[in-house]
C-alpha cells in the first residue's frame, strides 16, 4: 500500500514537471507586453517602402500634424510564470494593421532581433511594406495577436496599390488623389496636406520593390 502511494505521488510528481517544462519558455500572450515609449496619446503614421527604404520609427510622424515623433515599439516577451523567454526567433513576431491596407513583403514587419536574455526585442528599422491604412496596428505572436490594446500607428507607402513595387501605376494612383480630395494614402508626410513633400517621397520611392 505504501510502495503504489509513493509510485502514485511520483506519477502526479512527472506529470506537473511535464506541465510546467510544456508552458516554460512560451511566449503568454496574457502577460507579454509591448510599448511605444516615445509616444502618448498621439495617432501616428509611418511612411514605407518595399525595399525598406523608409521611415524609421524613430522618424514616425504624428497623423495629420507631421512632426516627427520616436513611435520605437519595444516588447518584453515572458512565459505563463513571468520568466523572460530569451532567444525567441525574430520571424516569429510581426506587426499587421488591423484592415490589412497596409501590405507587408515576405518577413517584412517582423521584429529586428531575436529576444535578448531579459526577453526583449524592438521595432525601430524601417519596414518592406506598400499599401495604406488608418486602422490599428496589432502585434502577432506564433500567429496569434499579443492580449493587449493595439497601437494606433497608420501607415502609407509609394507603393499605393500594395502590390510590393513602386512603378506606374502607384503614379497614376498619386495624380488621381493629388489633384483631388484629400487622401492620407498620398499624404506621405502625415501632415494633413497633399504637397510637394509627397511628390518628393513619391520619387524616392520609384522603382522599388520588395527583396
Amino acid at each position: 500500500m505504501v510502495l503504489r502511494k509513493i509510485m502514485g505521488l511520483f506519477v502526479c510528481i512527472l506529470v506537473l514537471s511535464s506541465a510546467t517544462m510544456a508552458t516554460a519558455g512560451i511566449p503568454d500572450m496574457a502577460l507579454t507586453l509591448a510599448n511605444m515609449d516615445g509616444v502618448t496619446s498621439e495617432t501616428v503614421a509611418l511612411f514605407n517602402l518595399p525595399n525598406a527604404g523608409g521611415s524609421a520609427f524613430n522618424e514616425a510622424q504624428i497623423y495629420m500634424d507631421g512632426t516627427v515623433i520616436d513611435a520605437t515599439i519595444t516588447m518584453v516577451v515572458l512565459d505563463a510564470y513571468g520568466a523572460p523567454v530569451a532567444d525567441f526567433p525574430s520571424e516569429d513576431m510581426w506587426l499587421e494593421s488591423q484592415d490589412n491596407g497596409m501590405v507587408a513583403c515576405t518577413g517584412g514587419t517582423v521584429a529586428d532581433n531575436t529576444t535578448n536574455a531579459a526577453g526583449e526585442t524592438e521595432w525601430a528599422d524601417p519596414v518592406n511594406a506598400g499599401g495604406f491604412s488608418t486602422d490599428f496596428t496589432v502585434v502577432y505572436i506564433n500567429g496569434l495577436p499579443l492580449d493587449q490594446a493595439p497601437f494606433a500607428l497608420h501607415f502609407n507607402s509609394a507603393d499605393m496599390n500594395g502590390d510590393g513595387a513602386v512603378n506606374l501605376a502607384d503614379v497614376g494612383n498619386f495624380s488621381s488623389v493629388f489633384y483631388g480630395e484629400y487622401h492620407f494614402s498620398a499624404d506621405f508626410s502625415a501632415d494633413g496636406v497633399l504637397n510637394l513633400t509627397d511628390v518628393g517621397r513619391l520619387a524616392q520611392g520609384s522603382g522599388t520593390a520588395c527583396p
